[in-house]
């Protein structure tokens, strides 16, 4: 089994994206995608998330079922956004989840992220047979992800139709 490795590039409008894995050609049946944004951080949460999704990173690596995976972030205006997406095979990402330093960051970091300065998007689907592009991940999360404005629910998740073939 190749080693998994963390690389950074460019995406087009010049941001830095980190990639885990390479994006698969071709998805198998029941792979799924997760989803999460957060816009609007301020300079203290921007330090805890960086310092959460290092540990986190970590666990990655390491995690059966895990495809690929991109992490997305932006700095304007002195608020931060940030968005991750990852491509499983099954059902392994609630193992993932749920344990070790995502299961640590999950619960510390509800309560900094979910304040009256944030939105917030989580959304988990099945995979049409395609991975999303950043911007397409980010429209398909503002459409049907779970919503949080300034800490309340505003929306549940409505994960999107899968086109029959």
């Amino acid at each position: 089994m190749k080693k998994k490795k963390w690389r950074a590039e460019k995406d087009g409008g010049g941001f830095g994206v980190l990639k885990l894995g390479e994006k698969p050609e071709q998805l198998p049946d029941k792979a799924f995608i997760s989803l999460t944004r957060g816009e609007g951080l301020n300079i203290f949460q921007l330090v805890i998330n960086q310092a959460l999704t290092l540990l986190v990173m970590q666990q990655m690596k390491k995690s059966t079922g895990l495809l690929y995976a991109e992490l997305h972030g932006e700095l304007k205006d002195r608020r931060g956004n940030g968005q991750t997406m990852t491509v499983w095979d099954g059902k392994r990402m609630g193992q993932f989840r749920n344990h070790h330093s995502h299961g640590f960051a999950m619960k510390f970091f509800t309560w900094v992220i979910h304040r009256k300065n944030t939105k917030t998007y989580y959304l988990t689907y099945s995979a049409d047979g395609s991975i999303p592009s950043l911007l397409e991940a980010r429209d398909i999360l503002k459409a049907h992800g779970k919503f949080y404005d300034g800490g309340k629910l505003a929306r549940r998740a409505s994960p999107p139709k899968i086109q029959a073939d």
